[in-house]
């Protein structure tokens, strides 16, 4: 696949159905001409993670409408030269997918398509608590590195990897350009022996492991498909482990771990830390200058940036964009600069399961309520799965000086000037305060960018006879 190209992350039900986003379509290809636009889940589920619990691969849920309506979107993004990536949720489906309901009660062919055991390792989910489940029907316990309501398959089960084939080739044949990978690098461990890790979740048994590379090389590797990896633990990846991952299975790898390093450690949010820009722009120079790296600084998964780094989504912009970045993904709202949502102290209106766990584990350790709603408050994933104003769209689109507008100049920018496109990267200055400045330089041209994201100077790019192209106060 070629590079540079601009990814558009859709979370649809802050959208609406089907016909909404297929109605958006234009809005977002005026402004932005996204080469792909990337749908959060919208298979068949219970909706205990928001879609992430899949009971169908290929059935649409009603909530989002039907076949036909998918149809129509597909038509509508081609007619605007954009290709629809799925989110393929692969390391685990819901607990109510008939494979599960077939493995629980023993069926000889279904059996061994989750991770069973007679006895739980101590492992910790990611989203608290125990790893292992207790199944009655069963009689045994099963592995879920997410919610229990997410039980992991077992991808050393030949048959597992056969029903995901048949899955991608079913898309493929409905007009999909791609997939974006969920939890892509913790598929499949080598053995279950290694039992007590104190203190760490159980994906680290799982954590790209060379059967993993083996199943997702089998199963996406030269099917004439973008592929988009959401690898798990992206704060402490290698480059070796990131070019294996790439270099076998994926085009590009979208990983969040770059965002969450700057205010969170090992992308857990149940702490309010400092920023620590520093480190933070440090870790984007170092991976950014990869080809296959999709730089991101919101998600499904995160709170706005604007709130989250107390900011101008401008100078986020000129971050995302003026960095060397290939296969950058833009978050729904993140182009209008949309701020975390005004979201309700109490816990029983997050519909997040993930918000649920932290506010659980807070008042465990001791927090009051109130202590424990600021934080949730503050870091909870569900600030960005809030309907957006897509009224801004027209609004902000009649006034030049909108983010809007900021957003589309500087994606046409990234497009078209050799040297953001094309140029090597030279930092010249990281600080604890917010100031990041680097060059980009191409030949015998060269661009000088100063951000600050303490806005106590303007951030703006220099050319190299001293006249300012960008200017952000």
């Amino acid at each position: 696949m070629a590079k540079h190209k601009l990814i558009y992350q859709i979370y649809p039900s802050a959208v609406g159905d089907l016909r909404d986003i297929s109605a958006k379509i234009p809005l977002i290809a005026d402004k932005l001409h996204p080469d792909y636009i990337w749908l959060s889940p919208i298979f068949q589920s219970p909706w205990v993670d928001g879609g992430y619990d899949v009971s169908d691969y290929c059935k649409i849920d009603p909530r989002f409408g039907t076949m036909r309506d998918f149809r129509h979107l597909i038509e509508v993004a081609k007619k605007h030269d954009i290709g629809i990536l799925l989110d393929l949720v692969i390391n685990h489906t819901s607990i109510e997918h008939q494979w599960f309901r077939k493995s629980e009660l023993h069926d000889p062919w279904y059996k061994d398509y989750y991770v069973w055991l007679d006895k739980p390792l101590n492992w910790k989910s990611f989203f608290g608590g125990p790893a292992f489940d207790y199944s009655q029907l069963r009689g045994k316990y099963y592995l879920h590195l997410y919610d229990r309501a997410q039980p992991d398959l077992n991808f050393n089960n030949p048959r597992v990897i056969k029903e995901f084939t048949d899955i991608i080739n079913f898309w493929k044949k409905e007009g999909i350009a791609g997939f974006r990978v969920d939890s892509a690098n913790v598929l499949a461990e080598n053995n279950l022996k290694r039992g007590r890790i104190p203190g760490l979740p159980g994906f680290f048994n799982y954590y790209q492991t060379p059967s993993t590379i083996f199943v997702l090389e089998k199963l996406l590797a030269n099917k004439g498909l973008f592929t988009l990896a959401e690898p798990v633990g992206g704060e402490f990846f290698s480059k070796r482990k990131f070019h294996e991952l790439t270099d076998k299975a994926f085009d590009a790898s979208f990983n969040v771990g770059t965002l969450d390093v700057a205010d969170s450690f090992f992308s857990i949010k149940d702490r309010i830390y400092p920023v620590n820009y520093k480190r933070w722009f440090k870790k984007l120079a170092k991976w950014s200058v990869e080809p296959a790296f999709s730089m991101a600084l919101e998600s499904h998964d995160a709170p706005r940036a604007p709130s989250r780094f107390d900011v101008n989504p401008r100078v986020l912009a000129m971050l995302q964009f003026l960095l060397p970045s290939y296969n950058p993904c833009i978050y729904q709202g993140q182009e209008l600069g949309t701020l975390n949502a005004d979201l309700s102290m109490n816990i029983n209106d997050y519909p997040g399961v993930q918000s649920r766990q932290i506010y659980r584990r807070l008042r465990r350790e001791g927090k009051t309520k109130r202590q424990a709603m600021a934080v949730v408050r503050r870091t909870s994933r569900d600030n960005a799965r809030q309907p957006i104003d897509w009224g801004e769209y027209i609004l902000q689109g009649r006034q030049p000086s909108s983010v809007l507008n900021f957003y589309s100049d500087i994606i046409m920018l990234w497009r078209q000037d050799p040297v953001i496109r094309d140029g090597a990267l030279k930092v010249a200055k990281a600080t604890k305060q917010g100031v990041f400045e680097f060059y980009r330089i191409l030949d015998k041209k060269r661009y000088f960018i100063h951000l600050d994201f303490s806005m106590k100077t303007p951030s703006y790019l220099k050319d190299d006879h001293d006249n300012i192209v960008i200017r952000v106060k």
